[in-house]
This record gives C-alpha cells, structure tokens and sequence, in this order.
C-alpha cells in the first residue's frame, strides 16, 4: 500500500525489496543481461518514486512498467521484451525452426 509520508532514508528491508522489484523486470538477478548503466537508472527511477511515498512492491513494479512503456527506442523493461518475444512466439504457432 502507498503511503503519504516521505521516505527519508533506506532500511535493508527497503533496499530488499527495491532489488526485488529489479528482479521481477529483470533488470538484476543471475539472468540478466542488461547492462549496468541501464539497471541504474531503473534503480534511481525506483529510489525516486519510493522516496516520494510509492512503497508497495506492486506498485513499484507497475510504476517501472509505466516508465519502459512512456519512454521511445525500446524503452520497454527488460520483462516486457521477454514476454512481447514470447507473445510472438506463441502467435507463430509456438513452433521452433
């Protein structure tokens, strides 16, 4: 659930779940290949947002699917490319070559 009142500083709970949140868009974790420069970005996107009141991991990951979907080139998360190729996959009769 959002809150009203500022974040101020970070606890480890808040640090585990913002890595959480990185992970479901798979911006971090063991599988991910996208590159440092962008996984910080998305980090300072989430800290920002956090910092503001937005505290539930729902809504934290909606907030950086908002942000993969507003920005142009290929601004998607790393998780909503994955699941569009699958998309396609799956309407090409889901058949490997």
């Amino acid at each position: 659930m959002s809150s009203n009142n500022l974040h101020n500083y970070l606890e480890t709970s808040h640090i585990i779940m913002l890595n959480r949140v990185l992970e479901r868009a798979d911006y971090f974790g063991p599988e991910s290949k996208v590159d440092v420069d962008t996984t910080r970005q998305a980090a300072r996107f989430l800290l920002k947002i956090f910092q503001s009141g937005v505290d539930s991991e729902d809504d934290l990951v909606a907030a950086l699917d908002a942000r993969g979907k507003s920005v142009e080139d290929g601004g998607d998360t790393p998780r909503q490319v994955r699941l569009e190729a699958v998309n396609r996959w799956a309407d090409d009769g889901g058949q490997s070559e």
